[in-house]
């Protein structure tokens, strides 16, 4: 036994030392172009050595006069790692970088430039744009009416903007974000080939691996900025949550994260490593969360508290230790992520059918973001999941009596899901679906029964009677004008008109939010993963050959058929509250719903089509191995090129 156990841990340990050198391989792999380019260092360009167009020379440097200024910088065939450029500007400054390079042939063909969007944030001061590239020419395009953002363009023109230095970066420099990409990559890699047989008795496992592994990368990764669906809203409702109850003293730079302003605008991260160390430095110099000047105690939904808790215990902690603000606010985020990962571990662990399609919903592009974000959905789907799976358990298992304990756990998960987003409360009734010789007696069966149809009536009742009784001349401001008495006056005056125009919203996006980009791959304020062809066929192939389950039957048609019509109540309640709170009153199409509104329905949806007439002749042990595999290469793939190199590198 010994013997045993040591070989295991050599066995492991040699893994463990695999997995450091490729990944450290890989990132000397990346500095090849550099190293062979014989041009080490920091080389700064003179501003005598470049030409200007619509700039004034300053003894700062170039001054921009003219609505459009252009700087052209000639560099014959340098090898160029880096083009750094110096700004003063306090606003949102947008640009254009040309780069006439080199190519294959070893020519400068100015019909192959590279034209690069460089979009920067309001706290730094200068821009990293990579090239990685022999450069012939580097042409900086700055447009008056392109600064700032719709609504504070006239505001950014008042303001000097000076370009007060420029430079090649040629450092040698290890990044420590791909640095760590490629150790998780070959981590996961060799975790799957070393617990395979463990894994094909325990996809939860792995389901773990993958979403703890990427997801820690992730948050790691990502800006100390805005990123998230309303992810201002949900920090500021967590802070308060952590800052309990006297509320929270904090200063401006904290408080300009929790409102919609240009300090945090979602639409200039920083887009290098060195513009995210600059902004982390600011707010970690200048963010006070304890005496600031600025007192709040913020009102949150009471449904909703209990879905910060994970985010606010985190923030808590982090206060305790007197972390500095902008590690702090990166580390809320790993409380979303840690509550995420073990609810969908323990829902996995307990239905007894679609295991593996459980997984895959949860590992997608937009389902691991949003757990890696300051927000709700992901305890409303973790919870649902987790109800959902203890309720077919019971269901599939008509021979063995329900428990209170069994029973009143499955109510707390539905109510917790749904508490936040009480949209999804017809999900409750898939609960009458459990057969009389489930309970004990009549009594028990009624007493049951009731108790489901209260939970509905209260989660109901925290949704539609405020509307219907005081409806607010107001909805959501982000939506535009819109009011709630007015759009509740449409409906209940054109009914059958509200009808058609819901269903009609609804199936024409149906394919795209059930199956297609808006559920897999958008990533809030990032860019959206290119991977949307590989979720859906990853998605099918899951739904169809995940035929394997636990229990001694599986739904029969009319359980699919009350599950199909709760699902569709659900939605259908999604859909009204966006036209009453987010839509315009008269406007025929329904504004502001999106996929991951579906994310909590889904997994009961995919399960409705799968058959045990398909077999999938797989040994559990290389088709479990084998999805979450391709689960985690596709979110690999997604941060890679929607974070790493857009914002890392």
């Amino acid at each position: 036994m010994k013997h045993n156990l040591s070989s295991q841990l050599m066995k492991y340990g040699l893994a463990i030392l695999i997995v450091f050198f490729l990944g450290t391989a890989m990132e000397y792999f990346f500095h090849i172009p550099l190293l062979k380019s014989g041009r080490r260092g920091v080389t700064e360009i003179s501003l005598e050595q470049a030409s200007a167009e619509g700039f004034e020379r300053t003894q700062e440097g170039f001054l921009l006069t003219e609505d459009r200024g252009t700087i052209t910088i000639g560099l014959e065939g340098v090898y160029v790692e880096q083009f750094r450029y110096r700004f003063q500007f306090e606003h949102l400054l947008n640009a254009k970088v040309y780069v006439c390079y080199y190519n294959e042939y070893g020519e400068a063909d100015p019909d192959q430039d590279l034209i690069l969007s460089d979009r920067n944030h309001k706290r730094v001061s200068f821009s990293s744009v990579r090239i990685g590239k022999k450069v012939e020419s580097i042409v900086l395009v700055i447009d008056r009416s392109e600064l700032g953002e719709a609504g504070s363009r006239e505001e950014a023109s008042k303001f000097p903007l000076v370009i007060t230095g420029m430079e090649i970066q040629n450092d040698l420099v290890i990044n420590g974000y791909r640095l760590v990409f490629f150790w998780v990559l070959f981590g996961l890699m060799a975790y799957f080939w070393l617990f395979r047989g463990y894994l094909g008795k325990h996809p939860e496992a792995g389901f773990l691996a993958v979403c703890l592994g990427v997801g820690l990368l992730l948050i790691g990764s990502m800006p100390a900025n805005k990123v998230g669906y309303d992810e201002e809203t949900h920090l500021y409702r967590a802070m308060g949550i952590a800052s309990y109850p006297k509320g929270m003293n904090i200063n401006q730079t904290v408080f300009s994260l929790m409102i919609p302003n240009l300090d945090s605008w979602p639409e200039n991260q920083p887009g290098s490593l060195a513009e995210q160390q600059m902004l982390l430095e600011y707010l970690n110099k200048n963010g006070d969360y304890k005496q600031g000047d600025i007192h709040l105690e913020p009102l949150i939904p009471k449904g909703a508290i209990p879905a910060y808790l994970g985010q606010a215990l985190v923030l808590k902690v982090c206060k305790g230790f007197h972390i500095p603000w902008g590690f702090m606010l990166m580390a809320g985020r790993l409380g979303n992520l840690l509550v995420y990962s073990m609810l969908m571990y323990f829902a996995i662990r307990r239905t007894p059918v679609g295991k593996l399609v459980m997984a895959v919903i949860g590992l997608m592009p937009t389902s691991l973001f949003l757990a890696c974000t300051y927000s709700y959905d992901p305890w409303v789907t973790g919870w649902i999941y987790l109800g959902s799976a203890c309720f077919l358990r019971e269901l599939l298992t008509p021979e063995e009596k329900i428990t209170w304990k069994s029973y009143g756990f499955i109510l707390l998960c539905f109510l917790l899901g749904c508490s936040p987003k009480a949209v999804y409360a017809p999900l409750v009734l898939i609960l009458l679906l459990l057969p009389a010789k489930k309970f004990s007696d009549k009594r028990q069966k009624v007493m049951m029964r009731i108790g489901i149809l209260l939970l509905l009536a209260a989660l109901l009742a925290s949704f539609i009677l405020p509307v219907l009784i005081a409806p607010k001349d107001t909805g959501d401001a982000r939506g535009g004008a819109t009011s709630e008495a007015g759009q509740m006056s449409y409906i209940l005056g054109h009914f059958f008109g509200y009808l058609k125009i819901l269903f009609t919203n609804i199936l024409r996006t149906m394919p795209k939010m059930l199956f297609g980009r808006d559920i897999f791959s958008l990533q809030g304020h990032l860019m959206e993963s290119p991977f949307t062809w590989l979720a859906a066929g990853l998605a099918g192939f899951t739904v169809v050959t995940d035929t394997r389950i636990t229990s001694p039957r599986s739904l029969n048609a009319w359980q699919r058929v009350w599950i199909f019509f709760m699902l569709g109540g659900s939605a259908l309640l999604v859909w009204t509250s966006m036209y009453i709170a987010y839509t315009e009153p008269g406007r025929v199409e329904i504004a502001g719903v999106q996929g991951r509104y579906y994310l909590p329905i889904l997994y009961l949806l995919y399960i409705l089509f799968q058959s045990r007439s398909v077999v999938a002749r797989f040994k559990n042990m290389w088709y479990h191995t084998g999805v979450l595999g391709v689960s985690a290469g596709l979110l690999l793939a997604s941060v890679w090129v929607t974070v790493m190199v857009p914002l890392c590198l």
